[in-house]
């Protein structure tokens, strides 16, 4: 029937399940042994990579996102005053929290003309996510600098 519906060509897959009770496959096939169909290299390969698999914590990916970097030298920055070329750091820091946080996860990592799936399994809270430690507070070094664009909303604190 899925073959005459279908139209010409047919259609793209078909799936067919058959469900026997022991005796009718008993008379038509006869007693056999269930088949063990044995899996693809490419399936045993996915099974060990999921099995080794590196996890972390959605806190962990915030650490790393609000950590302190080093600038390269040819990403030197220049001073204003004297025009000199200043090794510095760079650091990236929430301010504020929005009442509704959607979160987006790089899940490639591009190497050279390459793209390839991250796996990391990344385990996060269902309740009580606690993003006071990934807020900046205005106390902290460069702090001060932001008065000039106040008025900054105090962070959020979520409900558990």
């Amino acid at each position: 029937r899925a073959l005459q519906l279908s139209g010409a060509g047919g259609p793209p897959h078909v799936k067919l399940t058959v469900e026997w009770d022991m005796s009718t496959k008993e008379r038509l096939f006869g007693n056999i042994q269930e088949e063990v169909v044995q899996d693809a290299e490419s399936v045993r390969l996915q099974q060990q990579v999921h099995r080794q698999q590196h996890s972390c914590t959605l806190d962990e990916c915030f650490q790393l996102y609000t950590k302190e970097e080093q600038l390269a030298p040819d990403d030197a920055w220049r001073c204003p005053h004297c025009k000199v070329p200043q090794q510095g750091t760079v650091k990236l820091s929430l301010w504020t929290l929005p009442d509704i946080l959607i979160i987006h996860l790089k899940r490639f990592r591009q190497v050279a003309e390459h793209r390839h799936k991250l796996t990391t399994l990344v385990r996060f809270p269902l309740r009580g996510l606690d993003m006071a430690p990934h807020v900046a507070q205005r106390g902290q070094a460069g702090g001060q600098l932001l008065g000039r664009w106040a008025p900054w909303q105090p962070p959020l604190c979520l409900p558990p």
